[in-house]
């Protein structure tokens, strides 16, 4: 029932259509009438890793069940391999992440390996102390699933935020991971200090202290080891390949032995890369490139306590310093989505949505061969999550730079979190997050936080005919700040704060005040989106639960002022949001979740969310 109710979603046309991305500059779309559309499977929990197997299935990972998943290409049909007991799982960033077979899996060698990362707690529920860890699984034909679990490196860097995640086999028969910074210096991380740029010690090494890996890209030999030819940066050789990343969720091998990876840069500036061993790819003194144009380094973990993260012009007292200040040896981007100028109007147009950023969330080399998509010759495919669209980026013939401006394929109102291509070139897989925020595509909005495919696999067909996913045309949409405003989300590019709201009037609890005369219905309607864009991802979409506390038929939401506070202030691992939403957004939100789901408590008012703070 439920994945035909999803089916039916993803194949809803209707005639009032908007732009499918808000980028500064002219986005050329492809003509995706050449690919035949479906869904070929739905209800899975976050895929996060897609890997064509030896035996012509499509292996996954699904981020918050922590399942490997094997599912028939044609039909769709879903068979369980592996449920990790030890996986920890949180709102968007943490659970199982990345997997790689080994190249030699199902061939006969005895080498059936399967290697898997993800994100285990060493604390508690209430105090969590989270790491990552690379497990090496076993599968087993005659019983069908992964056994014999073998852990491969443990105690890797993980947090709340930007864990990366990414698992690749090399053609050197070496393990790349990827480890992001963990969203330190930034938003509700921003008393964290950023290790991006810090590198590990030899003593750290001996002791096998690896609290400088964030932001890094490791080099592992498949027992966990240091390779003898991994790098030596500034004196000591370690797992670290690369350094000075942000979130660096892409990443693949082209052909040719290059090492293609893309990451999330603040509120402009995605990067495509390609990695040298060594090399230092600037994040967090620069984003992009060296340009000093719409970003400025304020390390806020060095400023006083209590400081105002949402102040503008940021304050004094926080360090502050120009990207032509960085006197690293930086290399730099291939290609940024996507460079503004400084003085840019960051949020003004839907919020985080509508930035200059697409947040890129994997990455494929792109080869068409004989009978292949000629259209995405010798180009990296690269999807993303704000769009919901495939970004096509050609490659000079040297695969070495890129050949300008990508172009948008694919595009629906979901967020794409993978992409795989069949043997024979020519099916285009592609998974989506099972909730967040994306880029509107059908009605009056620009941004939204209901997605058509969730948790799902698309598969489109190239060369045929036939299927209906709601596939929107007309990419190449170019705004200015100031447009239409909507939500205003995430995240500042110097603060990673997001920007107060400013909800479009129309009535009282849009516009302002929320009081105990308030209608509970509109206010709770108006609170329903960024419940499913904040919190849901830990509570549920039906408050059942999860990361975060069961809010269904919970007696403690009675208490007006303890839902105030604890939105604003936290409470346990829930982070604080005083400084991320407006006394509008708290009251509308916990208006919500104070009448959902059995409960009936009345209206959260925003003079009881003032007095909270």
């Amino acid at each position: 029932m439920a994945a035909g109710g999803l089916l039916a979603l993803g194949l809803m046309m209707t005639s009032s259509l908007v732009s499918a991305q808000v980028t500064p500059v002219e986005i050329e779309s492809g003509d995706s009438s050449l690919f035949a559309s479906r869904v070929l499977t739905a209800g899975l929990s976050n895929p996060w890793a897609m890997r064509w197997g030896p035996d012509n299935q499509i292996w996954v990972t699904e981020r918050t069940s922590g399942e490997v998943t094997r599912v028939d290409p044609v039909s769709g049909a879903q068979q369980l391999l592996l449920t990790l007991d030890d996986v920890y799982t949180g709102a968007q960033h943490e659970g199982l992440l990345g997997m790689a077979l080994h190249p030699e899996l199902l061939q006969g060698t005895g080498n059936d390996y399967v290697y898997v990362g993800y994100t285990i707690n060493n604390g508690t529920a209430e105090a969590p102390d989270p790491s990552a860890q690379i497990v090496r699984f076993t599968y087993d034909e005659s019983l069908q699933q992964l056994v014999e679990p073998t852990v491969v490196i443990e105690g890797l860097p993980a947090w709340n935020d930007h864990n990366a995640g990414r698992v690749v086999f090399g053609p050197d028969d070496k393990l790349y991971y990827s480890i992001g910074e963990q969203g330190a210096n930034f938003g509700r991380n921003y008393q964290r200090p950023n290790l991006a740029l810090e590198l590990p010690t030899q003593d750290e090494v001996d002791n096998q202290d690896w609290r400088t890996y964030s932001g890094k890209i490791l080099r592992l030999e498949l027992d966990g080891s240091i390779p003898q030819d991994n790098p030596e940066i500034e004196g000591v050789q370690s797992h670290v390949y690369s350094y000075g990343h942000r979130n660096p969720q892409g990443l693949a091998f082209g052909p040719d032995g290059t090492l293609y990876e893309a990451e999330h840069g603040p509120a402009s500036d995605d990067e495509l890369n390609i990695i040298q061993p060594g090399g230092n790819y600037g994040w967090p003194a620069v984003a992009g490139f060296i340009d000093d144009q719409a970003y400025v380094y304020a390390n806020w973990s060095e400023g006083p306590e209590g400081v105002d993260r949402n102040a503008t012009p940021i304050p004094d007292s926080v360090p502050q310093y120009l990207e032509s200040e960085f006197e690293g040896d930086m290399i730099d981007p291939v290609a940024t989505y996507f460079t503004v100028e400084d003085g840019y109007e960051f949020g003004a147009i839907c919020g985080y949505i509508c930035d200059p950023t697409i947040a890129p969330s994997s990455i494929l080399y792109y080869e068409a061969g004989e009978g292949g998509i000629a259209e995405w010759d010798n180009a990296v495919l690269i999807p993303t999550l704000k769009h919901g669209v495939l970004y096509v980026q050609h490659l000079t013939e040297d695969g070495q730079e890129a050949d300008g401006l990508p172009e948008a394929w694919l595009s629906t109102q979901n967020r794409y979190r993978d992409v795989i291509v069949s043997p024979d070139g020519r099916s285009v897989f592609i998974a989506t997050d099972a909730f967040g925020s994306a880029a509107q595509k059908f009605g009056e909005g620009l941004n939204t936080s209901v997605l058509h495919n969730p948790g799902s696999i698309l598969v489109f067909t190239y060369g045929e005919e036939g299927g209906g996913l709601g596939i929107v045309e007309g990419n190449d949409h170019q705004a200015a700040a100031g447009s239409e405003a909507g939500t205003a989300e995430w995240e500042d590019p110097n603060t990673g704060n997001e920007a107060p709201a400013e909800d479009e009037a129309g009535d009282e609890a849009a516009a302002g005040a929320i009081t105990a005369e308030s209608d509970v219905t509109e206010v709770a309607n108006l609170g329903a989106p960024k419940y499913a864009a904040n919190c849901a991802a830990c509570h549920g979409p039906a408050g059942q639960g999860g990361a975060g506390a069961v809010l269904a038929g919970n007696a403690n939401l009675e208490d007006e002022n303890f839902v105030a506070n604890t939105l604003i202030h936290g409470f346990g691992y829930m982070p604080a949001f005083g400084n991320q939403l407006s006394d509008e957004d708290i009251a509308q939100i916990g208006t919500f979740i104070r009448n959902s789901w059995g409960n009936d408590f009345g209206v959260l008012t925003t003079e009881t969310v003032e007095a909270a703070r």
